[in-house]
């Protein structure tokens, strides 16, 4: 049997936030204040009452977002309205949620998302009844992604934590190692391809492009741009290899001097002209060590205090000035030693990421099943004689023609 077919527009309306300036916000209480982005902050009073779904308006246009208690959507974004006897508000957040509705975004500038769009969105409306069984499953799964998720957020402490406890807070430096300029410690810096080679391009193999991106979580992400380059430069360009330690010598204040070690050949890839690839001096540095250093904040504000470029935009880092950065060096055995419990750290966070996103691929699929109906077909059979009322009573609620099936049943 077939669910009734509708669109979005016939169950649920998308309201208008409303402005809610930060000088007028009581920040002493307790309620939410709704964001595009999530939760941006608290007042005193409530403009909807828990639990609801917020889509984001404009910034993160299309961002669903649940919340529990009686919360305040400011006016970037839209808040959730339904009939309680047609729809589970349960259920309609996952099924926004499967949507996918940053898709719907037409803006050229600011995102923004219209409700008219997304009003015009086809579905499925089941029973009920149906919608509680579909959320049990879907709370459950969601459940676990998250704990899975909470993990892989604990588990990117583990190197950090492991550094401070080896070789002291660089800051403070405890353990009193001296401290070398990075020239007396690093081999070389070698840059990545500019883009002022474009002029010798020709047809050719085509090569990705590494983005500034692909360092600036502290794991290396290949992300890509492609580019068909002239092989006969190929000798010029920086491939990626493992053990290699990236760094980015210009970015945002935030994330200028980001850096990562390669887990992994990438023989197809080569390093942009915003990227180097640093090369420690055998009996001096490792990689691994080098990286977590990179990233202790008081290295990155040596880093960013020799930049040049305004705080407000891109900052760039000459490797003169880079190469000029005092730094704490450890023995090199001890170095060697954390590199080697970095690769095992590493070895077992990829094992972990590998399997969050297999269960991200389970999900995408469970989804899909629960929303076409094939994920409570069987509980769907065993509960023909409700569900029949219920739909009856919802094709009337919505003015909807009911399946010729059910007409004859």
């Amino acid at each position: 049997m077939n669910w009734l077919p509708t669109t979005l527009g016939k169950l649920l309306t998308l309201e208008y936030g409303r402005a809610l300036p930060r000088a007028t916000r009581d920040q002493t209480g307790s309620v939410l204040v709704a964001g595009s982005n999530g939760s941006d902050g608290f007042h005193d009073v409530a403009l909807v009452r828990g639990p609801g779904i917020v889509v984001g308006r404009k910034g993160s246009a299309g961002k669903v977002t649940w919340y529990e208690e009686d919360f305040w959507p400011i006016d970037t974004t839209y808040f959730v309205e339904h009939d309680t006897c047609v729809t589970n508000i349960n259920w309609l957040f996952y099924l926004l949620r499967s949507k996918k509705l940053e898709r719907l975004n037409k803006s050229t500038g600011v995102p923004g998302l219209n409700r008219n769009d997304v009003y015009a969105e086809s579905c499925l409306l089941p029973p009920l009844k149906e919608q509680c069984r579909i959320v049990e499953v879907l709370r459950e799964a969601d459940r676990l992604r998250s704990m899975i998720r909470t993990a892989d957020v604990k588990s990117a402490r583990i190197l950090p934590a492991l550094f401070l406890k080896m070789f002291g807070d660089p800051g403070t430096n405890p353990k009193g190692w001296p401290e070398k300029q990075l020239s007396k410690v690093i081999e070389s810096v070698e840059a990545g391809w500019s883009a002022s080679s474009e002029g010798r391009m020709r047809v050719g193999e085509e090569f990705g492009v590494l983005k500034v991106s692909a360092v600036t979580s502290g794991v290396f992400r290949p992300e890509e741009n492609k580019a068909v380059i002239d092989l006969s430069d190929a000798r010029s360009l920086i491939i990626p290899k493992r053990g290699d330690l990236l760094f980015s010598r210009a970015n945002t204040r935030e994330l200028v001097a980001a850096s990562c070690v390669v887990e992994s050949d990438h023989p197809t890839l080569f390093l942009s002209d915003k990227l180097w690839r640093v090369v420690p001096a055998a009996q001096e540095a490792s990689a691994a060590f080098l990286k977590e250093l990179f990233w202790c904040e008081v290295i990155r504000d040596r880093f960013r205090s020799v930049a040049s470029g305004s705080s407000a935009s891109m900052l760039n880092i000459s490797q003169d000035a880079m190469l000029r950065t005092p730094i704490p060096v450890p023995p090199i055995q001890l170095q060697k030693s954390f590199e080697f419990l970095s690769w095992s750290v590493l070895d077992a966070l990829n094992r972990a990421r590998a399997a969050a996103e297999g269960i991200d691929r389970l999900w995408s699929n469970l989804l899909y099943q629960a929303f076409t109906g094939q994920l409570t077909a069987n509980w769907r059979e065993a509960h023909m004689k409700e569900i029949i009322v219920e739909m009856s009573q919802q094709a009337r609620a919505l003015n909807l023609k009911l399946p010729k099936v059910m007409e004859a049943i």
